[in-house]
Order: structure tokens, then C-alpha cells, then sequence
């Protein structure tokens, strides 16, 4: 949200325009804007403009502002930009690393008590937690963890209840980040102060309530923090020899394909991901699960060639061979073979 408004200020002040007003969401001020947003610069990667999927996200949080103004009656539904304007990003496979890729990092030798020994940590904290958001675990406290060895929070980003049980890696890590005298409210990672005034904002109900410039400060905070543990993970795959840009998002993802190697259930992984439909989790998973198409390959051409291996070690004549070869197969298939040969 904040990120949009910071874009639609620049874009506010490109065209000269004292303030945006409900009455100027139209589909010519969306399509300008959409213009205006391919010619924005990436901050995170210099040198290159916006990704389509970040000005797609924009035009989501766009729509879902308009559709709220026609709810509370500011906005008439007829005059609804976006019953016109549509905008689609582009399809991507979701970046996430292997069981190797993930051992590579946890046995990395960092000095203890560094910045990026901490990043490490925070990335393996999310792993071990089924991929927790970094947004929601830079939030955790310690009343979060409960006296039976569970994780109990509520996702910020649609607010749906995870209770999660603490595996003995996460535990180790928490052991390190734990203090005689922290109080149940207190941020369990040294990343946002406890006495910060949105500090006081414990529960998400807490959090709906709260002003909107202190929303927005904890915002900031949470993304800065976001963005610097981003920065040490380029430098810990670097260390441990890992190519794919490394990043809080892709803990979540390598979770969802490595329990799914595992042998876990699309269904299970649904449920500890706090997914509302399966097709979202497939998306973290991969396209497809391809063990079972591998499988099937192997299985046929296998068969294929023992019984090419066995013919051929009878003595058996070429034309007995083909034939040998050809059985089992369907007159379409036969067909096709001839008229291959036939070309």
C-alpha cells in the first residue's frame, strides 16, 4: 500500500495534479498511470525498469481502494474503472532450493553474534515454521510461542490463525535469541524496537486499530529490516554456492518443494501453508509433480529395452526382431511407424 502511494504521488506530481481524487479513477488516468509505472525504476535492481508483476500488484491494491469507495458509497458502481481496464502480469516460476541447496546453508560456518549469522537464522526460523512471511516474523514475540512447544500467531496478510508445531531446529535457534527477563510482549528477533510506540499494537485486532502514520511507520521498519536480511542472503548463497537469488520469499517456497519431495500431500501442504485453495500452493510447489511422470518414462523404456536386449540375445533374424518389437502396439502406432519409414 505504501509502496503504491509513493508511485501515485510521483505520478500525482508528473502531471501537475493538485490531488487524485475518486472523481479522476478513470480509465484513462489508470492507463496513463499504467504507462507512467513501465518507465519506473526498479530500486531493487538497479538498471532495470519495473517487473509486470509488481505494476500488476499495484493495480490490485488500485482496484481493491476503488471497489472499498464504491462499498461505502463514494464512488458510484457504474463508473468502476475496472470494469474496462485490465491489466495481467506475466506468468513466473517461483524460485526455491533443494534439499542440498538448503543443507549447503545451514551448515555454513558464520561467526556468531554477526549481522549475518542473524540473517542466516531468520531464514532457517521461516523454513523450520513451513515458510513463515518475513513481515509476520519480524513481528513474532514471545507470546507467540506457547508452553507446549507451539507457534501461535495470526498471518498479517489475511489475518488467517497458524498454530505450528516447533521443530527441535527451530527451538535451537529461539534459544539463542531468549532472556530471563523478556516479557511476553517483546519482539522475539533484535530487529523492531520494544519501545516503539506501535510496539503497544500487540494483537492483529490491535493492529487494524492503529492510526494511520503509525501504520505506516511499522511498515517501513518491518520493510527496511525485510530488505536488509535480503541484502546478507545474497551474501550467505554466495558463501554456500548457491546461484538463485536468495531471499525471506523463497524459504516459504523451498518448504512447499521439499516436503512435496518428501512424499508429503498437496492437501497437508495447503493446510500448514494457510493456503485458502490448492491451485496457491501448486504455484509454490511447482506446475506439476513430476516423480510420477519420470516414473512412468523409466517403467516404459526400461521394459522397451529389456525386451529389445532379450531379442537380440536370442539370435533371432532383424525381420524377427521388428516383429518382436511391434507387438503390443496399437494399429495407429504400426501406422505411424510405416509411414515414418515410408518419409
Amino acid at each position: 500500500y505504501c509502496g503504491l502511494i509513493n508511485k501515485l504521488d510521483a505520478f500525482r506530481k508528473k502531471r501537475r495534479m493538485a490531488d487524485i481524487t475518486v472523481a479522476d479513477m478513470t480509465v484513462e488516468l489508470l492507463t496513463r498511470f499504467d504507462n507512467f509505472l513501465h518507465k519506473w525504476e526498479n530500486e531493487r535492481e538497479p538498471g532495470k525498469l519495473l517487473h509486470p508483476n509488481t505494476i500488476e500488484v499495484q493495480f490490485n491494491i488500485l482496484r481493491t481502494l476503488v471497489h472499498r469507495a464504491i462499498e461505502v458509497g463514494i464512488m458510484e458502481a457504474s463508473k468502476d474503472p475496472f470494469l474496462v481496464f485490465r491489466y495481467k502480469g506475466v506468468k513466473t516460476i517461483k524460485e526455491k532450493l533443494d534439499d542440498s541447496e538448503m543443507e549447503r546453508i545451514i551448515n555454513l560456518e558464520l561467526a556468531e553474534g554477526s549481522l549475518i549469522w542473524h540473517c542466516k537464522n531468520y531464514f532457517l526460523f521461516s523454513y523450520y515454521c513451513a515458510g513463515i512471511r518475513a513481515a509476520d516474523l519480524i513481528q513474532l514475540r514471545w507470546g507467540n510461542v506457547t508452553a507446549s512447544g507451539r507457534l501461535h500467531y495470526q498471518m498479517g496478510k489475511n489475518h488467517k490463525e497458524r498454530d505450528l508445531l516447533l521443530v527441535d531446529q527451530a527451538i535451537k535457534i529461539l534459544r539463542h535469541y531468549q532472556r530471563d527477563d523478556a516479557k511476553t510482549t517483546d519482539y522475539i528477533f533484535p530487529l523492531l524496537s520494544n519501545d516503539a510506540e506501535y510496539a503497544g499494537y500487540v494483537t492483529q485486532a490491535d493492529k487494524d486499530r492503529m492510526r494511520p502514520e503509525l501504520r505506516h511507520k511499522m511498515y517501513q521498519d518491518i520493510s527496511s529490516n525485510n530488505a536488509l536480511i535480503n541484502k546478507y542472503l545474497k551474501k550467505i548463497a554466495e558463501q554456500a554456492e548457491i546461484e538463485k537469488p536468495l531471499s525471506m520469499r523463497i524459504s516459504r517456497h523451498s518448504f512447499a518443494h521439499i516436503a512435496q519431495e518428501s512424499g508429503a500431500e498437496s492437501s497437508a501442504i495447503k493446510n500448514i501453508l494457510g493456503h485458502s485453495n490448492l491451485a496457491r500452493t501448486e504455484c509454490y510447489m511447482g506446475s506439476f509433480d513430476t516423480s510420477k511422470t519420470d516414473e512412468t518414462l523409466r517403467n516404459v523404456f526400461a521394459k522397451k529395452q529389456s525386451s529389445a536386449t532379450a531379442t537380440e540375445e536370442s539370435g533371432a533374424t532383424k525381420e524377427e526382431q521388428a516383429i518382436e518389437l511391434l507387438k503390443g502396439m496399437t494399429p495407429e502406432q504400426i501406422m505411424a511407424v510405416i509411414s515414418a519409414i515410408n518419409k
